[in-house]
Formats: structure tokens, C-alpha cells, sequence
């Protein structure tokens, strides 16, 4: 019976992993995909990045994956699958099937504006599912020893210590999330056990080696003191209203209001579980169910309704957004206190809302910020989810059928959404070549745009500069003009 339990999660990973490769082939290269495909991409590597940022091992795999169309597909795949893998690690589920597949449902349910550039967008897909796998690993590593006091092989050991390494030259706020939270933990081992951990503080130093050679990179110099195109970390208006500014408008965006979806459920099982427990009754389960239900009431009836994300400007709307996502945050910390009896999982969902904060500081004076930043802590969420799922115990017959039928219907509509995505490219281009055969001396082309573009990062040559350097991947005449027009209008 193990050996067919093992022999089906092997089956199951394997389909898994064909199904991240197959996306990886529908997905074209879009935007700076392009770019890292010209000589600039040689240029940065010959230069070291010195002139770009410190995300050396992103920028690297982006250089040979834009060039190998093999190491795309299959550097892509690994890297998703590392993902589910380490969201399962959280779970010590005895079917563990079904902490991967609810991963896998969970990571297809992202928000697309995050989808679109991470995994629709191959130079943000290297910088940020690396990074954010490197910080969940560490994340994990943590609680296992500080909270169910694991004894963890030599092999998980020293994957840590390359993780605090190499997890550093991906994104600033990961590299700096690494080493806070690695910090944090060496404090809360000496005040649970009265002693430092080893492994902790050899994990932190290593990172701090790191963080190291990332900022060093001299175009860091240029955004702290001169300012930079590439980004900066003030604002015309000063720092503190830079801090008050974002964490009251962008910040509560990107961790609420925009991660409504992952909240829901989140939100539905919380209130299951109070539901189930009869012992939360009086003030205490009024204020949890009030406060965990006023976030999507407040989002549905308020925020959407009066379309709020474009009212920045106006104060009070933010202070009202403030008082509504700190409200139920703590309706959220204070229903985890009370529903959740075992010690060390209520310790590790702690330990992962403080991560989400800790994740999330650096962005605070860092500008431009956008989506992608978020997609980490969407990740965090899922575990979050995944490990309240778990404490269901939802493991009969019919829902591990149900889920074995959502994940394939899932997995068939995104593969269909984007073959024929592929396909429609491929088309594009191909009949782009004809008419330029055809008419050769024409002063512009006629070009539809992608189906589902909402899913992808900037599909549609956005300047002058990207159509010549989309021209170029696609051996097409470099000062060939091009007319974009909606898909399914285009001109005869």
C-alpha cells in the first residue's frame, strides 16, 4: 500500500510537472524578455550588472533561458514545482497529495495582475518564484526547528545554508527579508530555550554575506544618494509621507484588497472552524465573526462599488481602508489564538503573519513598486491556507475526488487559454511575415493583439523601442512599423 501511495505521487508530480512545462511553451516572451534576448543582455553580463541592480542569479538565468528554449521549459517547470513543494512541507499530512494540489489550485487562482508578471512574464517569473521559493524554504527551516523542535537531516541542513546564500541575489526585499527573519529567529531561540541556535546564526551570516555582494553593486549608490532611473527610495513629498502614503494606499492594496479571493477562503474556513467549536461564544466569537466578515462586506459594498483604489488622493478614504484591514487583522490573529489548540502549528501561522509584515517593509519606501512585489505574499497565504485546510482533517473519499477534479478542470482551462495564446502568436507573426513579403515597401503593418493579454506582461510592444527589439527576436525587418489592434478587429 506505500508503494502505491509513492508511486502515485511520483504520478502525480510527473503530471504536475508536464503541465508547467507545457505552459512554460504556450507562454511567449513578451516586453523586457526581448530586451535580455539582444546585445544587451551580453552588455549587463559583460559589465557585471554594475550598471542594472544586484540580482545576479535572476538576471543570469533570464540571460540563457530568453537564448535555450529547453532551459526555459524546464527551469520553469522545476521552479513552480518547488514551490508546491515547499508549501506541502508546512503540512505533515498523511496524504500528501493533497496538500500539493491544493497548492497547485491555490497558485492558479492568483490574481492576474500578479500571474501576469510572474509566471506570464519570464524576467519577472526568475527574479521572483526563485526568491520567493529561497524565503519560504528559510521560513519553513525555521519553524520546524523553533516551534516542533525537528531534528532535520544533513542533506535539509546544508540546502539551508546554500538557500541563505543563494536566495540573495534575486529581489532587495526577499534578500533583506532573508536576513530579518533569520535574525528574528536567533531571539526567539534564546527566549524559548535559553541558548542560541548554531544553525540559525551560521544561516544569518552566510546571509549577510550575501545581502553584501547584492548592495554593493554600485547602481545601489546611485538610488540611495543620487536617485536612478532604475528606482529610488524617497518621494518629492519626503520619507515619512512616502511611508504614510504607501502603507495607506498600496500596501493595503496588495494585502487585502487585491488578495480578496485568498482571503475568502481563508475567511470560510475560519468561520467553519468557529462554526464546529462550540466553546468561542460571547464577546470574544462576535468580534472574530464581525471582524473576519467586514473585509469582503467593506470590499464588495464600499471599495469596488465606489472604485476606492482610484481615490489615493482623498485622505479619509485611506484612513477608512486603514481602519478596516487593521480591523481584521486582528479579527484574524485573535480567531488563529482561539482556534488553533496545537502549540506549534498556531506558532508557525504567527510566525507567517509576521513574515508577511517583515516581507512587506522594505517595500514601503521603495518606489515604483507594482504587483509582482506582492507575489510572495500571496505564496504566504496559500501556506496559510493550506495548514487551516489541514487542521479540517478533510480527507474522505469525496473531497479527494472533488479536488482530483478540480485540479484537472483547472489545469485544462489554463492549458487551453494559452495554447491558444501560442497559437494566435505564432499565426500573427507568421502572417506579419507574408505581408511584409507581399507588400514590402508598405509604411505599416497591421497586427491584432494576443487573446487573454490580461495574462501576460506588456504582449504588445509598448514604444518604439520595444517593436524594434520584438522586430528582432522575431527576424523581422528591425524599423519595421507595426499597427496594433484588438484582437478579432483587425483591418483587411
Amino acid at each position: 500500500m506505500r508503494m502505491l501511495n509513492i508511486n502515485k505521487m511520483h504520478l502525480m508530480i510527473a503530471c504536475l510537472f508536464i503541465f508547467y512545462i507545457l505552459m512554460a511553451i504556450f507562454t511567449p516572451l513578451t516586453h523586457d524578455d526581448w530586451d535580455w534576448f539582444s546585445q544587451y543582455g551580453i552588455q549587463m553580463l559583460q559589465e557585471r550588472f554594475a550598471n542594472l541592480n544586484g540580482r545576479y542569479l535572476g538576471n543570469m538565468l533570464e540571460i540563457v533561458a530568453v537564448r535555450l528554449d529547453w532551459f526555459r521549459w524546464l527551469s520553469y517547470a522545476v521552479m513552480s514545482i518547488l514551490i508546491l513543494w515547499v508549501i506541502s512541507r508546512f503540512v505533515h499530512h498523511s496524504n500528501n497529495k493533497i496538500s500539493y494540489m491544493l497548492a497547485f489550485l491555490l497558485m492558479l487562482t492568483i490574481p492576474n495582475e500578479i500571474y501576469k508578471q510572474t509566471y506570464g512574464w519570464f524576467a519577472g517569473f526568475y527574479n521572483y518564484v526563485p526568491a520567493t521559493f529561497c524565503a519560504l524554504f528559510i521560513i519553513w527551516y525555521i519553524v520546524s526547528v523553533l516551534f516542533k523542535n525537528s531534528k532535520l537531516s544533513p542533506t535539509l541542513n546544508i540546502v539551508f545554508y546554500v538557500v541563505c546564500f543563494v536566495g540573495q541575489f534575486f529581489m532587495e526585499n526577499t534578500t533583506l527579508f532573508n536576513t530579518m527573519i533569520l535574525f528574528v529567529a536567533i531571539i526567539l531561540h534564546i527566549i524559548l530555550y535559553k541558548k542560541a541556535n548554531p544553525k540559525f546564526i551560521l544561516g544569518m551570516l552566510v546571509s549577510i554575506s550575501g545581502t553584501l555582494i547584492m548592495f554593493l553593486n554600485p547602481n545601489y549608490r546611485k538610488i540611495f544618494f543620487e536617485g536612478s532611473d532604475y528606482q529610488n527610495v524617497s518621494s518629492d513629498t519626503g520619507l515619512i509621507d512616502k511611508v504614510y502614503l504607501t502603507l495607506t494606499t498600496t500596501m493595503l492594496d496588495w494585502l487585502f484588497f487585491n488578495q480578496i479571493v485568498i482571503l475568502m477562503l481563508i475567511i470560510g474556513v475560519l468561520l467553519f472552524m468557529i462554526y464546529r467549536n462550540t466553546s468561542v461564544q460571547g464577546v470574544k466569537k462576535y468580534f472574530i465573526v464581525s471582524g473576519l466578515i467586514l473585509l469582503p462586506v467593506y470590499y464588495f459594498l464600499i471599495y469596488r462599488q465606489f472604485e476606492l483604489q482610484n481615490a489615493h488622493m482623498i485622505t479619509i478614504t485611506n484612513i477608512l481602508n486603514t481602519i478596516v484591514c487593521f480591523a481584521f487583522l486582528c479579527a484574524f490573529i485573535l480567531a488563529i489564538h482561539t482556534l488553533i489548540f496545537e502549540k506549534e502549528v498556531k506558532y508557525t501561522l504567527f510566525f507567517l503573519i509576521g513574515s508577511i509584515i517583515f516581507v512587506s517593509a522594505p517595500l514601503i519606501i521603495v518606489s515604483p513598486i507594482g504587483p509582482r512585489n506582492f507575489y510572495t505574499i500571496y505564496v504566504i497565504y496559500v501556506v496559510i491556507l493550506v495548514i487551516l485546510i489541514s487542521r479540517l482533517e478533510l480527507c474522505h473519499r469525496i473531497s479527494i475526488r472533488g479536488l482530483i477534479g478540480a485540479t484537472v478542470l483547472f489545469a485544462l482551462m489554463y492549458l487551453s487559454a494559452f495554447y491558444f495564446i501560442h497559437h494566435e502568436n505564432e499565426s500573427r507573426i507568421a502572417q506579419l511575415k507574408t505581408d511584409i513579403k507581399a507588400h514590402p515597401k508598405s509604411k505599416e503593418y497591421t497586427m491584432e493583439k494576443l487573446p487573454f493579454e490580461h495574462y501576460l506582461h506588456h504582449a504588445t510592444p509598448t514604444s518604439s523601442k520595444y517593436q524594434k527589439l520584438f522586430n528582432q527576436y522575431e527576424g523581422i525587418p528591425e524599423n519595421t512599423k507595426v499597427k496594433y489592434v484588438p484582437f478579432g478587429t483587425k483591418e483587411n
